[in-house]
Formats: C-alpha cells, structure tokens, sequence
C-alpha cells in the first residue's frame, strides 16, 4: 500500500515537471463582468449563479474614473467586491481595465489613455492590493487567495483607435501596467484584453494590435493571448450550414494563427474571457447552440502550447452566464437569474462542470486524435471531438483505453446529459460502438454510477443534479 502511495506522488511530479497537469476545469471556467466594484443585489445574485453553475472564475471590469481619478490610481472602489468574492468562494479572478480610444473624443467621456507612468502606478496599486497573500488581503484574515490574472484594454481591435505608437500607446500602456503589477509579484500573469478579429474576421495580425505586442509577448512581460471566439453556422462555423467542417475558427486554430502571423516565438499561454455558441439566429435553436457548445467548451478548455500536447489554456470563461434570454437571445444562458434557471447552453455548461470536478488533464491531442484525457476524485474521463478536421479517427466507434482497475461503470455523456451506463468486469480498453458524428462526447469511468443526472426535454427548465 505504502508504495502505492509512492507510485501517485511520483505520478504527480512526472506530469507536473512535464506540463501535463493542470487545474481543475472548473477554476478556470466561469463568466464575467462584476462590473466598477457593484456589490448590489444583482451582483450576489450573479455570484449565486456562479455556484450554481459549479464554475469557480470570473473576471471583475473596472471603467476609467473607477480606477483612476486626480492623478493616482482607485485600487479600494474593488474592496467590497473582491471580499465578496472571497465570501462566495470564487477561486480565480481576473481584473480588467477597460478603455476606448473614443474615451479621447471630444463628445466623449474626459479620460485619456495615459502611457508607460500612469500604467506602472495603475499596476502597482491593484497589485499591491489584491495580489494573494498582500498586507492588505491578510488584514481580512485571507491568506493564499487574490487577483492572479490582470489584463487591459477589452477588444481594441473593435475600434482600433488606441494608438499602436507614441508615448500614450497601447504598447506603452500595457508595458507599464505588467511592469507595475510585477514590481509586486513576478509570478501574476499581465496579458492583453481580449481580441475579437482573429476569430470574427481571420485577421491574423488583430487589426495591428499583434503585432505590436509581439516584442512583450516574446520577452515575458506580457503572459499570453486572450482570444475571443463566438461560434455559428455561418460566419465562424464549426459545422456549417452547408455540412461542412472547419476547424478554422476554434481556439486552436485561432491561437496557432495568431502567434505565427504575429512572429510571438515564446510558448505563451491562452486565454479566453469570451466565448459561447449563437443561438435564436441563422435558423440556430437552443439545443443545437447546446450540442456545439459543449465542443466550444473543451476546445477552449484543451488550447496546447508549441509541443502541441502541454495544456495552455489558463482561463475559460463563457459568456454569459448571468445574462437572460430576454435581455441577450443570442448568448443569455439563463432563463431567470435568481434562482438561476439555465437554457439548455447554461446546463450543459454546469453539466461538463459537474462531471469534471476535481478533474486534471494527462492527455490534450486537440491537432490529432482529438480527444482529451482528465482523471482525478477517482474517476477518469476521456472527451472525443467528434469531427471531421477535429479528430484523425472520428466515426461510429471510440476506444476508451488504460480504464483503471477499480472501475466499474462506463457512462457515455453527450451534450444533454447521460446517453448509456456499461457495466465494467475489470476490462483496461474498451471499444464503444454505435456513437452520433459531429458532436462531443464524454466517457466517464468510475467505480459506480456517477449519480450525474440531466433532463433532456427541449429546452427545459429542469436542471441537472449531481448526487456525491
């Protein structure tokens, strides 16, 4: 027993040293904004939908005047929300600061950009402040826990009107604001806010913006990409409307794309703080906006680095949990937010969560096989892409390959919910035949049922349980 133990620990630091192992899914999904520090009803009942989704990550957005006002940076206008934060158990957070170049119109709001000084300062307060382990965070008994992952300026790419070069200059800006937070702590990630062209239009180089981070990108400064991706039929297809596959416009292909049109070198890090599948429009319904979804989810979950099996993906955020259907048809993945009554999108996204906790990948082959492979709270749990383009073996039948011994039961789950329960009599591979094409599938291994419950009615307002 004693060197069975052993054997787990060595297990552990084997993959660790090696890249393999990451955080649990959950810690870096979740949904975003908490926005300029609100701790009012909607904003708890936002936290509480978080929970309920069982996602652990969120991203908190500050506008100027909120985070700099008279000359010196605002970091106490976030206290009462990070400690809220803190009360409801988020586990990972990041802090964008927004701005938009037609801030400096003359019919716009009176903030301009500001360069390198203004940025270090910005930085090094927020750091400061709310970095793990700051005085700050342990004068309220918190320990071990903050703001990690700090980012500006949100999809510049939109209006390109943040100048590319100058003294008050994106390139500037954001090379002020990593060098203040890293004057706190070197090991809390500065990355761009996301971009929106690479994946709405193919633009390789964002509109300039790439390119002109590139040099921050490839000396450290700056941790990694953030790339959006909103997923359809038509203009950033998985399937299109015609049948076809591409895998042109997943996370994969978009971060591939960027870094070699942007000539980024280093083995950088993703990031997602937006992504979903459209529904109610190009004739998508709810449920096949679900069935994609949950492809989008694991795509941007299992992004890997140069190797192309080292995870990179560091945070997964889709958007939007917290809106409505009647206020966002397009992305609203609740029906009512309090209580939180998810769309069919919204249980399939607590759905993944549920079966993944506790959950680290040993094996990411999203350019290959396709598949990934996450083990963890004695269970393992093999995802299959399903597509043509997306996986060099896809069809009927899958392999389920090395099942622990204590296994007993093999479940297939899909998009909603469970498909077949196999019982297992000590088999270690598994060939799992009469599978659906062109969608994700999950196949979970375990010493019982996993008690994992989903209603598949259209667009239903029951929800998934989970037994322990």
């Amino acid at each position: 027993m004693k060197y069975h133990y052993l054997s787990i620990l060595l297990l552990f630091f084997t993959l660790s040293s090696m890249g393999y192992v990451q955080a649990d899914p959950s810690r870096l999904s979740g949904g975003g904004n908490f926005t300029n520090g609100a701790t009012d009803a909607t904003v708890q009942q936002q936290f509480n939908a978080l929970a309920e989704a069982g996602a652990g990550a969120v991203r908190l957005n500050l506008y100027p005047g909120e985070y700099f006002a008279n000359s010196k940076p605002l970091p106490s206008h976030l206290d009462a929300q990070v400690l809220l934060a803190h009360q409801h158990g988020v586990q990972t957070i990041i802090l964008l600061f927004e701005y938009y170049g037609s801030y400096q119109k003359p019919d716009g709001p009176p903030h301009q950009l500001g360069g390198y000084a203004k940025w270090h300062d910005i930085g090094a307060a927020f750091a400061e402040r709310f970095a793990p382990n700051s005085a700050w965070l342990k004068s309220k008994g918190i320990n071990n826990w903050g703001i990690t992952i700090f980012q500006a300026f949100n999809e510049p790419d939109a209006e390109k009107s943040i100048p590319l070069t100058g003294e008050e200059s994106y390139y500037n800006a954001l090379r002020g604001l990593a060098d203040g937070v890293h004057s706190v702590d070197r090991q809390l990630a500065v990355i761009p806010g996301g971009f929106m062209s690479e994946n709405a239009a193919s633009d390789h180089n964002l509109r300039g913006y790439g390119t002109a981070i590139a040099p921050l990108l490839n000396d450290g400064t700056l941790s990694g990409l953030d790339l959006h991706t909103y997923n359809d039929i038509f203009y950033a297809p998985i399937l299109n409307r015609e049948g076809r596959v591409t895998f042109d416009f997943s996370p994969q292909s978009d971060f591939d794309s960027v870094k070699a049109a942007c000539h980024i070198t280093r083995d950088i890090a993703f990031y997602s703080t937006e992504y979903n599948f459209k529904a109610n429009e190009q004739g998508i319904d709810e449920a096949l906006a679900a069935r994609r979804l949950l492809t989008c989810i694991w795509a941007n979950l299992g992004v890997v680095g140069a190797d192309n099996k080292t995870s990179a993906t560091k945070l997964a955020l889709i958007w939007n949990l917290f809106n409505t259907t009647q206020a966002d048809r397009t992305y609203g993945l609740n029906w009512r937010l309090d209580p939180w009554v998810p769309t069919a999108r919204g249980r399939t996204f607590r759905l993944v969560m549920a079966i993944s906790k506790g959950m680290e990948f040993t094996r990411l082959d999203p350019k290959g096989r396709g598949d990934f492979v996450l083990e963890g709270n004695r269970r393992k749990l093999w995802v299959w892409q399903n597509y043509d383009q997306w996986s060099n073996m896809h069809g009927t039948s899958y392999t389920v390959e090395d099942i622990p011994l204590g296994a007993r039961k093999l479940e297939v789950f899909g998009w909603d919910g469970l498909r077949r329960s196999i019982d297992l009599a000590g088999q270690q591979r598994l060939l799992v035949e009469g599978l659906p094409q062109n969608e994700t599938l999950m196949f979970l291994a375990g010493s019982g049922a996993s008690g994992i419950v989903y209603w598949t009615e259209s667009v239903s307002k029951r929800s998934l349980s989970v037994e322990t």
